[in-house]
C-alpha cells in the first residue's frame, strides 16, 4: 500500500470517528432534553397534587376550627353596606345569597303572636258616679273594653271620662265646663281599623279630638297649638264628624262634615274635609263634596259617627 493510500484511509477513519462522536453528542443532548422535560413534568404534577391536597385540608379544617371559635370572635363576613344605602333603605347592588323569606324577617312579628299586651292593671274599678258602656278594644289586646263618663262635673276638672280596659288598666281625662245645656258624651273609635284609636268627646256644640296612645288620653292639637275641635253647627264651620275613605286609597279617613241645605232646609250637598292625623297633631287636608246626598248621608253629616259606630248607639254620656 502506498503512502498516499494509507494517508487517505487514516483520514477517512478519523472523519468517521468524528461523525460518530457528533452523532453521539447530538443523541445525548436530545436525551438530556427529554429527561429534563420529563423531570419538569413530574415536578409540575407533584406541585398540582400538593396544591389540591392543601385546598382539601383547608376546606375540612376551617369549618371545624370556626365551629370552635369562642362567642364574639371575629369571622369573615360580607362587605358592610354603605351609609347611603342605610339611609335610603336600598339593598346592596348585588348579592350571592338567596332572597330573605318571611320566616327570617326580623321586623315581622310571629304569625301566632296575635294581639298586644293590654294596659297594665292599676287595681282600679270603674270610677263611682259614672255611666259605663262596653266599647271597642282601645289597647290592642284583642278584648273589648268599657267606656265611662261622669254623671256630674267635678268642682275643678269638669266631667271625667275614659275607659277601663279588660286587662285592668284605667285611662281617663276630663272635659272642661262649657255653657252648653246638653249632656256630654264620648265615643271611642278606631279611625283606620288598624289600631289608630281616638276619642270624640262632645258637649253638644263641639267635639274635642283625643288620641289614645300608650294607655293615655292625649288631646290632639291643631296647627295653632290648641286642642282640635269639630263644629256641630254652633259656629257655622261644620255639622258633624265621620270616618270614611274619602280619597280612595283604601284606608278610612277621619272627616269633618258640613251639611249644606237650601233656603227651605233641604240638603243639597255634604262638604267633607279629611283630618290628617300625625300622633298628637291634626291638620285639615283635602276637601271634597258629595252632591245630592241621600237621607242617610244627610243624617250622618249632622251627627257623630265613625264607620259603623255612632255616638247615639255606641257612645256613653253623662245622662245614661
Amino acid at each position: 500500500m502506498s503512502f498516499e493510500s494509507e494517508l487517505r484511509n487514516r483520514l477517512h477513519g478519523a472523519a468517521r470517528r468524528a461523525d460518530a462522536e457528533s452523532d453521539y453528542y447530538e443523541e445525548t443532548a436530545v436525551a438530556d432534553n427529554v429527561i429534563t422535560r420529563r423531570r419538569a413534568q413530574r415536578r409540575n404534577r407533584a406541585a398540582v397534587l400538593v396544591s389540591a391536597a392543601a385546598v382539601l385540608l383547608i376546606g375540612v379544617a376551617v369549618p371545624a376550627i370556626a365551629g370552635r371559635l369562642p362567642a364574639g370572635a371575629p369571622v369573615a363576613g360580607p362587605a358592610p353596606v354603605s351609609s347611603a344605602a342605610q339611609q335610603t333603605g336600598e339593598p346592596p347592588s348585588a348579592t350571592n345569597g338567596p332572597e330573605p323569606t318571611p320566616s327570617s324577617a326580623t321586623s315581622s312579628p310571629p304569625a301566632s303572636s296575635g294581639a298586644r299586651a293590654g294596659c297594665p292593671s292599676s287595681g282600679e274599678s270603674i270610677p263611682a258616679g259614672t255611666n259605663s258602656k262596653p266599647t271597642i278594644d282601645v289597647d290592642g289586646d284583642g278584648r273589648p273594653d268599657t267606656a265611662f263618663f261622669s254623671e256630674q262635673p267635678g268642682a275643678q276638672n269638669g266631667f271625667t271620662f275614659g275607659v277601663r280596659t279588660a286587662s285592668g288598666g284605667v285611662v281617663r281625662s276630663s272635659m272642661g265646663l262649657s255653657g252648653s245645656p246638653v249632656e256630654r258624651s264620648v265615643l271611642f273609635a278606631d279611625v283606620t281599623g288598624r289600631g289608630e284609636v281616638i276619642a270624640l268627646a262632645s258637649d253638644g256644640r263641639q267635639v274635642q279630638l283625643w288620641a289614645v296612645s300608650t294607655c293615655r288620653l292625649i288631646p290632639v292639637q291643631n296647627a295653632q297649638g290648641q286642642q282640635y275641635t269639630f263644629d256641630l253647627g254652633y259656629s257655622g264651620y261644620g255639622t258633624g264628624v265621620g270616618c270614611a275613605d274619602a280619597d280612595g286609597d283604601g284606608t278610612r279617613d277621619l272627616l269633618g262634615l258640613k251639611l249644606v241645605t237650601d233656603s227651605g232646609g233641604s240638603p243639597t250637598s255634604v262638604e267633607r274635609t279629611i283630618i290628617a292625623l300625625n300622633g298628637p297633631h291634626a291638620a285639615n287636608g283635602a276637601r271634597s263634596i258629595v252632591p245630592a246626598p241621600t237621607a242617610a248621608e244627610a243624617a250622618r253629616a249632622g251627627s257623630i259617627t265613625c264607620g259603623d259606630l255612632t255616638m247615639a248607639a255606641d257612645g256613653v254620656s253623662s245622662g245614661h
